[in-house]
């Protein structure tokens, strides 16, 4: 089927919040809609604006843009949770106001997911702005899952799921994490289904003070701690509260003396007996990062 060809029923969903972007959001919106592939509905919700980020998303005449108001300001999450509900697409691309796709985005990821029915979800490549090279990202699903004990590892605006699944699966952002919401919802995701990035570029990525992980970087954290604590479920381990500050020194490399070598390998011991009862991850795979992440513990950075 022509990627190109409009029908009632989208391919693509693109869900993008907004809050206060007027600087960007143009721009970004300019994007999406000189994209090579044009079978696509645009959903922007305008999170409580007090700027004129609504009026700039209502001044577009196109048909494919659909623009969701809340009175006040929601959160992202709720935002993306309300764009998400309402797609019709068979999938749905996530996508910041700030950003801007590159021009075969939808194209590429369409493409991958239409070609490779193993993935539920992907993120891509991307280059920041201002920037002169590329920044790929890791393709092996079960590397990824290993990677999310750390940080959110896909680039959350160039992600792509199939919309089937989010329903399935209930697959929408948990509220209750505020900041850290994207950083779960990867995590859940990987439990279900395997997922990966494609090796293409597909989006231009900005940083700026208004961002989440600039002018909320502390609760972010803080919210990003439970979700990496949480984890610990896949291996069949119920932490106490000695047990989760250990691990998140160690998966985090934050160097403490409490923390002396033998009880780093009595924790790694633990981890991989665990998983070898529920087999959630590779089991050499694992093995091998978790060696790595003690020689970075003990030696790596901390030398004196």
């Amino acid at each position: 089927m022509n990627p190109g060809k409009t029908k009632s029923t989208p391919f693509i969903s693109i869900v993008m919040p907004v809050h206060n972007y007027g600087n960007y959001i143009k721009e970004s919106i300019d994007s999406v809609l000189t994209q090579t592939m044009s079978d696509f509905e645009l959903i922007i919700v305008n999170d409580g604006s007090t700027d004129d980020s609504s009026s700039l998303a209502h001044s577009y005449l196109d048909n494919r843009i659909k623009v969701i108001d809340f009175s006040e300001n929601k959160g992202c999450y709720p935002a993306r949770n309300a764009g998400m509900r309402v797609a019709a697409g068979k999938y749905i691309c996530i996508m910041d106001a700030d950003d801007v796709c590159l021009p075969d985005r939808l194209e590429k990821q369409y493409r991958f997911m239409e070609e490779n029915l193993e993935f539920g979800l992907i993120g891509g490549a991307y280059q920041m702005f201002n920037g002169y090279h590329s920044i790929f990202r890791e393709t092996d699903n079960e590397i990824i899952k290993l990677l999310l004990l750390q940080y959110c590892y896909l680039l959350h605006p160039t992600c792509m799921v199939r919309a089937s699944l989010v329903r399935k699966h209930n697959l929408y952002y948990d509220e209750s994490y505020v900041y850290a919401s994207d950083y779960d919802w990867q995590v859940r995701a990987s439990s279900i289904f395997s997922i990966t990035n494609i090796n293409d570029p597909v989006l231009l990525y900005r940083r700026h003070g208004q961002q989440i992980s600039s002018n909320k970087k502390s609760e972010q954290h803080n919210f990003a701690n439970q979700i990496r604590i949480n984890q610990l479920s896949f291996f069949g381990v119920e932490p106490t509260e000695a047990e989760k500050e250990l691990h998140l020194a160690f998966i985090k490399d934050i160097k403490s003396d409490a923390f002396r070598e033998n009880i780093i390998d009595q924790w790694i011991k633990r981890l991989l007996d665990g998983n070898r009862i529920t087999r959630y991850y590779s089991q050499e795979r694992l093995q091998d990062s978790l060696q790595a992440y003690r020689f970075q513990y003990f030696h790596q950075n901390h030398q004196p």
